[in-house]
């Protein structure tokens, strides 16, 4: 927050100053106000960096160019022929300059946002990834320390998934990752929670602001729905379940806040499969 005021008081002053310093220098400089005004590239392309879209590199240009003509007419009743021809070629110069650096910057900017996205986003599924799951963690666990609110993480795992890739072909494997990964999205959506994928058969799901309770009510939805939601391929309906590991944080580091989950996973394979465990 304090860098943003930071930034909007910067342009604020920048953009004063350029008035004053058109108000005052106006008579002795009348022929190089076109000159004076191209300054107001600098506060427009300041706006463009910091909200990279085109309405905003628009208006920021309508507003800088409202306040020129303003300030200019203000200044002369009746200003002369030479006078506004000069201040239209002056406008139409910065607005071409504006509009290229604003393309550029909303172009990079894009492809910026790209580049991060296939960074934390697993191409099959379309879930996060472990990448953004560490990051998240991160930001949350703090968080969470901080607000003394409870905070739920659940391994989940596909059970016998190797039987349907052997069985049904790494196809048919890819397709059941992707039925599972939107049934387990569909409830961690409406929870406010993050799902990701943690690597082959693997997911996550951590749930901020969750008890255990309301942890083990969502597991126990997703576990039933993917037991019960049919899987079609090639016209053959293919039955799989999943298993369930959950824990609560209490105070340990990151990596022994999911090392419960995954013993508590391991514990619901080994009492026999789609079902959920706990350790808490």
């Amino acid at each position: 927050m304090k860098r943003k005021c930071f930034k909007y008081s910067l342009i604020f002053l920048f953009t004063a100053v350029l008035i004053f310093i058109d108000t005052i220098l106006s008579e002795e400089a009348s022929g190089h106000y076109p000159f004076i005004w191209s300054l107001a590239l600098i506060p427009i392309i300041y706006i463009i960096n910091m909200y990279p879209k085109w309405k905003v590199t628009i208006g920021a240009g309508v507003i800088y160019s409202l306040l020129k003509y303003t300030t200019e007419f203000s200044q002369k009743i009746k200003p002369d022929n030479s006078e506004i021809n000069a201040l239209i070629l002056g406008s139409l110069i910065n607005w071409s300059i504006a509009l290229t650096v604003g393309y550029f910057i909303i172009k990079s900017h894009k492809l910026y946002l790209k580049v991060e996205e296939l960074t934390i986003i697993d191409s099959l599924t379309g879930a996060y990834n472990r990448r953004y799951l560490e990051l998240f963690m991160e930001r949350t666990i703090p968080i969470s320390k901080r607000t003394n609110s409870s905070l739920v993480f659940m391994i989940l795992d596909i059970d016998h998934f190797k039987k349907v890739n052997d069985n049904y072909g790494h196809q048919c494997g890819d397709q059941a990752l992707k039925h599972t990964s939107s049934i387990i999205d569909n409830h961690v959506r409406n929870s406010a929670g993050v799902f990701v994928r943690l690597g082959g058969e693997e997911f996550a799901v951590i749930l901020p602001n969750t008890d255990l309770a309301e942890g083990l009510i969502i597991a126990e939805r997703i576990r039933e729905a993917v037991e019960k939601t049919e899987f079609i391929y090639k016209n053959e309906r293919i039955h799989f379940t999943i298993s369930i590991g959950v824990s609560i944080y209490n105070e340990e580091t990151v990596e022994e806040f999911i090392e419960k989950s995954d013993n508590a996973l391991y514990k619901a394979k080994e009492n026999g499969r789609n079902q959920i465990a706990i350790i808490n």
